[in-house]
């Protein structure tokens, strides 16, 4: 007979408690977050410039509320009404803003800036649960994000075995650069459904590059999708060790094998299980959000979203972690690192 799995010591008591503080401490989160990184002025929201009538609402609180936007799920008249309920630093000294506001603000936040928040959020992951920068598990995939859009597209029929324009639903794919120890997000990327996860994987390790986030030592997970030679080389080149699955019907042989050949030679299957732990972020997205869903039209607000969510992740992961903290409950890390 199979043992029923048995949940840590004190598993429930912060579970409980970091449901309870949700919401509170991730408008307090984000507050912090962006108040210690001010977003740069845009000149259409708020001027430094003595002409003109002077600024309604403060850059800073407009970015936070499209912030929590996204991560609650909200529209923007939704948001307009919550807006008085958030308790923002802003609320007594400031109009609230309406639809309007929301949605013109959305559209100038630099990516850019969003992608220093969600390193900056990680970072604070990291820091709370004592991170030790020696032997990290990474993993990299994709999953779908569902939109409210509908194209045309030529596809079989079962029926009549010809090709007919049938109307089909447009889908998203959201990339996802992980720590699997604690589940912690380093890198997001939005693109379209056809798009190939390998070319990205290379684009997101290019950025953790730029932001300087010092890598040296860890382990690289990922699935046979991501088998290619360029992608080795970037894993290698940053110090890290290449853990994917390749194709059995790929060779290692030739010149332009060489770090395809390598990686085979240091494959490590048992690590490699531990590449499904990633999948547990993108089911806990759909089952909070019921799906992942994007109801932005343009291509920003579209990559704009998946930061976002990729910020609202990673508040969620600390909240659990300072919830365990001041419980005094030691979290283990899912993959204990020798």
């Amino acid at each position: 007979m199979s043992t029923k799995h048995k949940r840590k010591d004190g598993y429930w008591l912060y579970y409980h408690l970091a449901h309870t503080v949700e919401r509170d401490t991730v408008i307090g989160n984000i507050v912090y977050l962006v108040k210690e990184n001010p977003p740069l002025c845009s000149k259409n929201v708020s001027s430094n410039s003595r002409r003109g009538r002077k600024p309604v609402h403060s850059w800073e609180k407009l970015v936070c509320i499209c912030i929590l936007m996204v991560i609650f799920g909200l529209t923007y008249r939704d948001m307009q009404n919550t807006v008085p309920s958030l308790n923002l630093p802003w609320n007594n000294d400031e109009p609230y803003p309406d639809h309007t506001w929301i949605a013109r603000t959305f559209k100038k936040i630099p990516l850019k800036y969003l992608e220093d928040i969600l390193t900056r959020s990680a970072y604070l992951c990291m820091k709370e649960s004592e991170w030790k920068n020696e032997g990290l598990l990474l993993a990299s995939d994709s999953t779908g994000i569902e939109t409210d859009r509908y194209d045309y597209e030529v596809r079989p029929v079962k029926k009549n075995k010809k090709f007919e324009l049938i109307r089909v639903k447009q889908y998203l794919k959201w990339h996802v650069i992980a720590v699997l120890d604690h589940l912690v997000i380093l890198n997001v990327r939005t693109t379209n459904k056809n798009t190939h996860d390998s070319p990205v994987l290379r684009t997101m390790l290019n950025r953790l590059k730029k932001y300087g986030i010092n890598l040296a030592g860890s382990i690289f997970n990922a699935d046979s999708g991501y088998d290619g030679e360029n992608n080795y080389k970037s894993i290698f080149m940053m110090n890290m060790f290449p853990n994917i699955k390749q194709r059995i019907n790929a060779r290692n042989k030739g010149k332009n094998r060489k770090y395809r050949k390598k990686a085979s030679e240091i494959f490590n299957i048992s690590l490699y299980h531990y590449r499904g732990l990633i999948e547990g972020i993108f089911g806990a997205e759909e089952t909070a959000h019921h799906q992942l869903y994007c109801r932005f039209r343009l291509k920003n607000n579209q990559k704009r979203f998946g930061l976002i969510m990729g910020i609202g992740w990673n508040i969620g992961v600390l909240n659990r972690l300072q919830c365990a903290k001041r419980l005094e409950i030691k979290m283990t890390p899912y993959v204990i690192s020798n």
